[in-house]
């Protein structure tokens, strides 16, 4: 066997069966011609260890090959990711930009669910290469600049990595592999429609090699329709009529006026969500080029690159009272009641108050600006990379691989909101009416409607230096060193700010911030037992040990050891284990948020029933944003795992892997609720502040209210100084198995295949600060805790057909959801869609020569997610999945 094959092999055990031809149909099918495709001999890097031929020690990976690639119908990088029920972001999952979510713009995929409120659990990776971050308000980096038809495989490591490569590599590491050279010119593209819904894309690439090298380019253009939530009946809004919709809606007390008859009365039902994206239309071009060339006999440089532009559009609805909606609560009175007594009730005078039955001078009215508002919500990013990599042989069987990086990113986002202190003040005037906004004059709007726009740019600097090779040989083998060096710049330039007044520039925060990470790593692989010194019983047996030093210039130091092992007790068995520390820093959006600033907010009595609040007109100074204090989340993982290849039937394996992980310091925000005042959460919260601590503890941060004096009376101050910025808080502790079967066989002149994957998590438990009761979330919205595909497909000739079966489990609800409108609902169901795959290769002549057409049929049955009464995500009605119902893609691919 030689070296290529081995490592193959050794991937192979972890594979995922997955919608197309295997790896190794690939490796076995025949040309056109009859031959049998050769494999070429070349060193492999697997993601996961630095060691060069070999696979990671006691550890599990999961690749993609090509073919499976292709088979997806991916046209992003994301979409690769949709068949791995590991990745629990993109499994059964849509993978959109939510521009409802203002300042989220990136998809960073997640391994096993330990995303949180700040940094990134996930290491993606590009050839080995960190890719550059991307946002504002937050940062992480988005797989999606990179095309899919550049990929020549995908690797997952679904094990703690930060021995190796730092910070991020908790959940594990997926390291996308571009291909090292094309030959001819390819062009490919896809045609998709749904239900109100069309995408379409094409990629062209053209490349060619000469004695001491190759080179490629290439080009993708993909675009989509919107989906509004009127478009998938599963998107309805869960919550009673707020009152927001139609015409608004005044309320004395509980009693509610639908306006504009003012007759009291129920208010009907009604759907906030028909005019919100389920996802945003979006158009996206890409350039990606890649260039290997032999600088001499030992030296060979390879250099990749990449620019995409990226345009997404999506839209709120006008009645929704949230999530960049343009519903409206205010509480206007009567001129006979006066302002003061007014602002008790923290409203204000309207000189053309109309009483209902009942008033006291008082009211709640309802609204929306819908027709008014511009409803558009803007997402845009540009991105740019460059990543060389030169390698050198030393001498013996020693390598030198130098890697470089430089990127950029520019995300600009924008969408206008409701400004509430002009609004008040045009009621004041009467320049608004609150029970007719559409008969205002246009001109009343200027200052209520805020153009809030974002940019950020973001910069990476990378530079690491790995050598590696054989100490001396044991009777088991040679051991095997690899260590090195590396040196990380992150910078960040954000600017958050917005036009209250057509030409006026209205609060703008700009930040700056950077910071530079050195490390050093090593890896040690020493084989106990192999060939030469094999015994029964002991087939092999592989020890390793790695460790990484990472000094930040903002938070400190951070050191992660990883030990593996490897144990053959025959052929067809391979017994796997390893233990670890992984870390993720909190990225520079958590410290240095450019929305970091203080403000005042009503006080509630509500939120705290022991301590009655001295005034109605008291307040809460809240502090937000970034918190430079903040430390890394840091985790223990551990997992052990088996490989079998069935000696008694050819083709037939089984993969099982059982990992645990705690995760402590996770970066969240503290609940903003009565449970603030509980003495968990003491030391971010100060009842009743004298101005001196209101002033130490807010600093330098912008402050936006009335003067902080004029908050103090001769009897009473602010009600409590809240901390509400990202902390270190609470502990994640999670286990679960992995599994993987499949068949491999041949029928006839066919091949086939079948198989099943997935993940089960067996418990995860959650602490919301240390040294808080871990409380069981398992069975929680949005959490399903068995997912897997079940997969069948074959070739015959040149057709190939395949099936897939997604299933998310679903789970009880305990206690009980409850409401008004639906009852009660005491379990999710399951969540299960069946995608299907057909190809069809033309091996003719000519024009046919090297023509294949694909159909992938997305959500065949057209299932929908299951309806969870209380909302998820944003939009409302579903959770445990989401889909953009049955999809036909129609594809086509030739080759020059």
């Amino acid at each position: 066997m030689n070296i290529s094959t081995s490592v193959r092999a050794l991937l192979g055990r972890g594979a995922l069966v997955m919608l197309g031809a295997s790896a190794a149909q690939a490796q076995d099918a025949q040309s056109p011609s009859g031959g049998a495709q050769v494999e070429q001999l070349e060193e492999i890097i697997v993601t996961g260890t630095f060691i060069r031929n070999a696979a990671p020690t006691g550890t599990n990976v999961v690749p993609l090959t090509r073919d499976e690639v292709i088979a997806t119908g991916a046209t992003n990088a994301n979409e690769v990711l949709a068949t791995i029920p590991q990745v629990s972001s993109n499994f059964n999952q849509v993978r959109a930009v939510q521009t409802s979510q203002f300042g989220i713009n990136n998809l960073a995929p997640n391994l096993r669910n330990l995303g949180a409120a700040g940094g990134a659990t996930t290491l993606v990776l590009m050839d080995g290469h960190r890719i550059t971050n991307a946002g504002v308000l937050s940062t992480s980096p988005d797989p999606d600049v990179i095309p899919p038809g550049v990929l020549e495989r995908v690797e997952i490591v679904p094990d703690g990595g930060s021995s190796l490569y730092g910070s991020d590599a908790v959940g594990g590491v997926i390291n996308f592999i571009t291909r090292k050279s094309v030959e001819g010119f390819e062009i490919a593209g896809h045609y998709g429609t749904g239900d109100n819904y069309y995408t379409t894309d094409l990629n062209l690439t053209a490349g060619t090699s000469w004695d001491s090298g190759s080179g490629y380019l290439s080009y993708v253009y993909a675009e989509n329709d919107d989906i509004f939530g009127r478009d998938r009946d599963f998107v309805r809004q869960t919550a009673p009529n707020t009152g927001h919709c139609g015409a608004g809606t005044v309320f004395v007390g509980t009693t509610a006026y639908p306006m504009p008859g003012l007759v009291a009365g129920p208010l009907a039902d009604c759907d906030s969500t028909d005019d919100a994206t389920m996802v945003p239309s979006q158009t996206r071009h890409s350039v990606f080029g890649g260039l290997t060339q032999q600088l001499g006999d030992a030296i060979t440089l390879d250099v990749r690159a990449f620019y995409t532009k990226r345009e997404s559009e999506g839209q709120s609805d006008p009645e929704n009272a949230g999530s960049g909606g343009a519903g409206q609560t205010v509480v206007i009175c009567s001129p006979a009641v006066g302002a003061v007594n007014c602002r008790n009730f923290g409203g204000v005078v309207f000189p053309g108050y109309t009483p209902v039955a009942g008033d006291v001078g008082v009211q709640r009215v309802a609204f929306n600006y819908g027709g008014l508002v511009d409803t558009r919500q803007l997402n845009d990013l540009e991105e740019f990379q460059i990543t060389p990599t030169l390698t050198a042989d030393i001498g013996g069987d020693w390598q030198l691989r130098v890697l470089g990086s430089y990127g950029e990113s520019t995300t600009d986002i924008w969408q206008q909101q409701i400004n509430a202190t002009p609004q008040l003040l045009a009621i004041a005037t009467g320049a608004l009416n609150p029970y007719n906004v559409q008969a205002t004059n246009p001109a009343a709007l200027n200052g209520v409607f805020q153009n809030f726009v974002g940019h950020g740019v973001q910069e990476l600097i990378n530079a690491r230096a790995i050598v590696d090779g054989s100490l001396f040989d044991l009777p088991g083998g040679s051991v095997r060193l690899a260590a090195g060096a590396e040196y990380i710049k992150e910078s960040l330039s954000d600017v958050v700010f917005g036009y209250f007044t057509p030409g006026t520039e209205g609060s703008a925060v700009p930040v700056d911030a950077d910071r530079n990470v050195k490390s050093g790593f090593a890896e040690l692989v020493i084989p106990i037992v192999g060939d030469p010194n094999a015994f029964t019983g002991v087939k092999s047996l592989t020890l390793s040990a790695s460790a990484r030093y990472d000094d930040y210039s903002d938070f400190g130091d951070t050191t992660n050891p990883k030990f593996g092992l490897t144990y053959q007790p025959l052929d067809w068995i391979t017994l796997r284990g390893n233990k670890g520390k992984s870390f993720n820093a909190p990225s520079l959006a958590d410290t240095n948020a450019p929305d970091t600033r203080s403000f005042t907010l009503p006080a509630v009595a509500s939120l705290n029933p022991n301590v009655p609040l001295t005034d109605p007109a008291q307040q809460l100074v809240v502090l937000v944003g970034g918190n430079s204090e903040l430390g890394p989340q840091e985790a223990d993982t551990w997992s052990l795992g088996i490989d079998i290849d069935a000696p008694f039937l050819e083709g037939l394996s089984f993969s099982a892997t059982y990992y645990n992980i705690q995760l402590t310091n996770q970066i969240a925000l503290p609940p903003l609720t009565q449970q603030i005042y509980s003495p968990a959460y003491a030391q971010y919260a100060i009842m009743n502040p004298t101005l001196d601590q209101v002033q130490a503890r807010l600093g330098s941060v912008p402050y936006l209210g009335p003067p902080l004096a004029s908050l103090y009376t001769a009897t009473y101050g602010p009600y409590a100084l809240l901390d509400f910025r990202r902390q270190n808080l609470g502990e994640v502790k999670q286990d679960g198995i992995d599994f993987n079967v499949k068949y491999n066989f041949d029928i006839g002149s066919g091949r086939y295949y079948v198989g099943v994957a997935g993940t089960h998590t067996l418990s995860r438990d959650v602490a919301s600060i240390r040294g808080a009761q871990f409380i069981d979330v398992l069975d929680s919205p949005g959490g399903s805790d068995l997912a897997y595909v079940v997969s069948i497909g074959g070739q015959v000739g040149n057709f190939t057909a395949s099936a897939a079966w997604n299933h998310s489990d679903g789970y009880g609800l305990t206690p009980a959801l409850v409401t008004p409108r639906f009852g009660s609902q005491t379990s999710v169901d399951s969540f299960d869609t069946l995608d299907l795959f057909f190809k069809y290769d033309l091996w003719g002549e000519g024009l046919t020569k090297d023509l294949s057409f694909t159909l992938n049929v997305e959500n065949a049955l057209d299932e929908d997610p299951p309806f969870y009464g209380a909302g998820d995500g944003g939009l409302s009605g579903y959770t445990n999945g989401s889909t953009l119902g049955r999809l036909f893609l129609l594809g086509v691919r030739k080759q020059f």
